[in-house]
Order: C-alpha cells, then structure tokens, then sequence
C-alpha cells in the first residue's frame, strides 16, 4: 500500500491532475472531498481520453485552456471498488486482476487511507523473490 496518497479535489482543474500525475510519475489519482472521503478515481487513461480532441488535431492552446475547465469531479469514475487495510493482499490482487484495474483505494471507516497499485504487487514480488529464504 502507498501512502500518502495524491489527491484532488472535485473542483480541481485537469490541468492540475495532470501536473500531480506527471510531477509524482504516477498514474491514477484519487478525487476527496475536505474529510479525505472518497469521491472518485481519475486514471491516466481517463486524461487520455480527455484530451483525444488535441489528438485528433484541436490546436494544443484549445485543449490547454480547456484543461483549466474541465474539473476533477467530472471526469474521475464515481463507482470504484474499494479495500480494508485487513484485506489480504491475494483478494486484493485478485481483484485487480479480475477486473482490470490499474489500483484500488483503501479505505477505512470512510476515509482515504491508502491505495494499493500494480506496482505495489511488483515491489512486493521483488523482495520476495529476492529473499533468499522464500
């Protein structure tokens, strides 16, 4: 699990989402309300698709002015799967798996504690495999 999380607001402008994603080479960004509760999940393949209007020959200004309007709130997935700090590293992976998804959000009581991403299992895979007693 990585902690602490990087997030935003729902009121937070794309481009500001972007920044956090490419500032802390990350890929997914967790959208909270003031008491860290979750609100939504914006993955890079969500900017992506945001921004398919440059790729499709919008000039670049166009799409850069429009990233200051468009908000968090309203690109991030509203229904996303969540797991407990108990919850056992295999169901968390076979979540991932099985639904496809890039992370997941940990969440206790209601409030954003943590978020558990791919690379999480890719950490944990190296130091297993590199201890020579396992």
């Amino acid at each position: 699990m990585s902690t602490p999380v990087k997030t935003v607001g729902p009121t937070s402008p794309l481009r500001d989402v972007i920044r956090l994603m490419e500032e802390a080479h990350i890929r997914h960004v967790v959208v909270v309300d003031e008491n860290q509760r979750l609100l939504g999940l914006i993955s890079h393949r969500d900017v992506l698709r945001s921004q398919e209007g440059s790729l499709s020959g919008a000039p670049s200004s166009d799409q850069v002015h429009m990233n200051r309007w468009i908000e968090a709130g309203w690109l991030m997935t509203k229904e996303v799967r969540t797991v407990h700090p108990d919850t056992a590293a295999l169901e968390a992976a076979l979540m991932l798996r099985s639904h496809g998804y890039g992370c997941v959000p940990v969440v206790e009581r209601g409030t954003l504690v943590g978020i558990l991403a791919e690379s999480d299992f890719v950490e944990y895979a190296i130091q297993s495999l590199s201890d020579p007693g396992v």
